[in-house]
C-alpha cells in the first residue's frame, strides 16, 4: 500500500513525527485589517496562515511586525517576487530589509527562495525557513532531487510549487512524494490539475496544504476554501490509511459527486475521501490511479468510451453499451469496469412516470456520446426504440445502427420527426452545463406540454431546456435524480455499503 512519512512536525517540536498535515490559509488582501477579517471568517478551519505581504498596500508594510500577535496563530511571512508568482516589484535590497525588519514580530516561519539568505535575521528571531521554488511554467524533471537540494541548512523545510498543465504531469508529482517518503517537505501541484495534491496532502506526506477564502479578491487558482477542505473533503479525518476514490472528466469543477460520496463516508464513519480529477489524458490517469491506489473512480464526459481499452475486466453489458461510467480496482490490482448509468437513468422514470416503462413509449434522445449510449441501451431494454438526434449526424447514425433505432441531425428535419417520438425527450449532451449554463441544445423545438422531458445535466439544476419545458406544462426530470441513482450504485461498488439516504439530501449541503 502507498504509505507516507511517519511525520511532518518540526525538529524543534518532537522527534516523534505526526502524520497530520497542517492547513495554511493564504492571505492576500491589500490591508492587514482585511487579512485579519478573512482569518476570523475561517479561523476554526485552519492551523496557521501565510501573510503574502507582496499584496499589501505600501502604507501597510510598516506594520508587518505587529501582525503575528494580532493573528493569534503561527504565521508564515512571504514577500514573493513577480517571477515566483508574486507581486513584489521593488528592489531586491529593499525586500531583504523589509523581511529582516518584519521578522522582529516573531513570525513562526519565513518563506525564502533558494537564492535568498537572511541568516542573522532568521537566527535572531527564531523563525523557521521554508525554502521555496515556484515553477509557473510546468513540472520540471527531477522533482525529488530539486526538493532535496533546496534546503540550505538542517531544519529548513523544502517547498516546491509546480504547475501541471496536463494529467501527463501528475505521475511525476506522486513519484516525488514517494521518493521523499519520511522527509519533511511541501510539494504542491498548482491549478485544477494539481487539486488532488492539496486534498490528499496528509496521505502524500506534505508538511502543509494551502487554501484561501472562496470569493476573496485574490483567491489562488486551484485553492480550496478551508471550510470546503475540512467539511466536504474531511481533511481533519484523513490519515495515511485513508482510501481514495474520485471522478474524472473534462470539465470537472461542476461535479456534485464529491458531495454525496463524502457525505456517505461521513455518515457511515468510513475512512475515505472522494476527489474530482480534471483529466485530459486517460492513459496517464490510469498510471496516476495505480500510484495513488484509488479504490475506484467514476467517469463522466468525455471519457466514458476512452477508459474501455484500459480495463482488465468488464461487466457483460459494456460491450453492448460501449460506455463505462464506473471503474473499480480489484484486489489483484486490475481494473473492472461497469455502467451504473442504465439503472441510474431508469430509476427516476420508474418512480415518477411508470407509464413510460412500456415498449409503446415514443422517445427522442438528443446526443450520441457515452451518456446517450447508456440511455439508448436503457430504453432498448424496455423495448423502446428512440429517435436519436445529434449535431454530428454520423455519430447519430452509428449509434442508431448499433441499437436499430431511427437517427438524424439536430436540424429542421430532425425536429419535425420528433413529433412522432415525443412522449419522452431525453437531453443527453453537455449543452447547458455550467459554465455555459445559458445554452440550449434544441432552441428550435417547441414543447406541446404533453412531453416528459429529462435533462441529464444537473448543474445547473434547472437548465434552460428544462425551464422551457416546465413553462410549456411538461413534466420534467432533472439530471440530479439520475446522478443520485447511479451514484448510489457506484458507492456500493467502492465501499460494499449502501449509500445512506441522508447522503442524497440536496437540501442538506455538506458545505455550509
Amino acid at each position: 500500500m502507498f504509505t507516507v512519512s511517519e511525520g511532518i512536525c518540526s525538529a524543534r517540536e518532537s522527534v516523534v513525527m505526526e502524520e497530520k498535515c497542517r492547513i495554511c490559509l493564504s492571505l492576500t488582501a491589500a490591508t492587514l485589517e482585511e487579512d485579519l477579517r478573512l482569518l476570523e471568517s475561517r479561523r476554526e478551519f485552519v492551523d496557521l496562515v501565510e501573510l503574502r505581504a507582496d499584496f499589501l498596500d505600501a502604507a501597510e508594510l510598516a506594520y508587518l511586525p505587529s501582525f503575528p500577535k494580532r493573528a493569534g496563530l503561527p504565521v508564515i511571512l512571504a514577500i514573493r517576487r513577480k517571477p515566483d508568482g508574486g507581486r513584489w516589484h521593488g528592489a531586491e535590497g529593499k525586500r531583504r530589509d523589509l523581511l529582516g525588519r518584519a521578522l522582529s514580530g516573531r513570525y513562526a516561519y519565513v518563506d525564502l527562495e533558494e537564492d535568498l539568505a537572511l541568516t542573522e535575521a532568521v537566527k535572531r528571531n527564531a523563525a523557521r525557513v521554508i525554502r521555496s521554488l515556484h515553477d509557473l511554467s510546468g513540472v520540471p524533471n527531477g522533482l525529488a532531487e530539486r526538493l532535496r537540494s533546496l534546503a540550505h541548512k538542517t531544519g529548513e523545510i523544502p517547498k516546491l510549487a509546480v504547475t501541471p498543465g496536463s494529467t501527463k504531469d501528475l505521475p511525476a508529482l506522486v513519484d516525488a512524494y514517494q521518493q521523499l517518503e519520511g522527509q519533511e517537505k511541501i510539494l504542491i501541484g498548482m491549478g485544477e490539475f494539481g487539486l488532488f495534491s492539496r486534498i490528499m496532502a496528509t496521505k502524500l506526506g506534505s508538511y502543509l496544504t494551502y487554501c484561501s477564502v472562496a470569493g476573496s479578491e485574490q483567491e489562488a487558482p486551484g485553492h480550496l476554501d478551508p471550510r470546503t477542505l475540512v467539511r466536504l473533503y474531511r481533511f481533519r479525518k484523513q490519515d495515511r490509511e485513508t482510501f481514495a476514490c474520485g471522478v474524472i472528466g473534462n470539465p470537472i469543477a461542476h461535479s456534485r459527486s464529491p458531495e454525496f460520496h463524502n457525505r456517505g463516508y461521513e455518515t457511515l464513519g468510513l475512512n475515505g475521501v472522494y476527489i474530482p480529477f480534471l483529466v485530459d489524458d486517460v492513459p496517464a490517469f490510469f498510471r496516476l490511479a495505480r500510484m495513488l491506489e484509488l479504490r475506484g473512480f467514476s467517469v463522466t464526459m468525455p471519457h466514458k468510451r476512452a477508459v474501455l481499452p484500459h480495463l482488465d475486466e468488464r461487466d457483460g453489458t459494456l460491450a453492448r453499451i460501449g460506455a463505462c461510467n464506473t471503474v473499480v480496482r480489484r484486489p489483484s490490482g486490475g481494473w473492472y469496469g461497469t455502467n451504473t448509468d442504465v439503472q441510474g437513468f431508469l430509476a427516476p422514470l420508474r418512480a415518477r412516470v411508470p407509464r413510460l416503462m412500456s415498449p409503446e413509449t415514443r422517445a427522442t434522445v438528443i446526443g450520441a456520446g457515452g451518456g446517450a449510449r447508456s440511455v439508448v441501451y436503457a430504453l432498448s431494454s424496455l423495448g423502446i426504440r428512440p429517435l436519436i438526434l445529434n449535431r454530428t449526424v454520423e455519430k447519430a447514425h452509428l449509434l442508431g445502427e448499433a441499437f436499430q433505432c431511427e437517427w438524424g441531425g439536430v436540424d429542421s428535419d430532425g425536429i419535425a420527426r420528433m413529433q412522432n417520438h415525443a412522449d419522452l425527450i431525453v437531453q443527453a449532451t453537455g449543452v447547458g452545463m455550467e459554465p455555459d449554463a445559458g445554452a440550449d441544445p434544441l432552441p428550435e423545438y417547441r414543447f406541446s406540454g404533453s412531453e416528459v422531458v429529462y435533462d441529464l445535466v444537473y448543474k445547473p439544476l434547472m437548465t434552460v431546456f428544462l425551464k422551457r419545458a416546465r413553462e410549456a406544462g411538461c413534466r420534467i426530470v432533472s439530471g440530479l435524480a439520475m446522478l443520485y441513482s447511479q451514484g448510489a450504485a457506484q458507492f456500493k461498488h467502492y465501499t460494499g455499503f449502501e449509500l445512506p439516504p441522508e447522503a442524497l439530501d440536496s437540501q442538506n449541503p455538506i458545505v455550509k
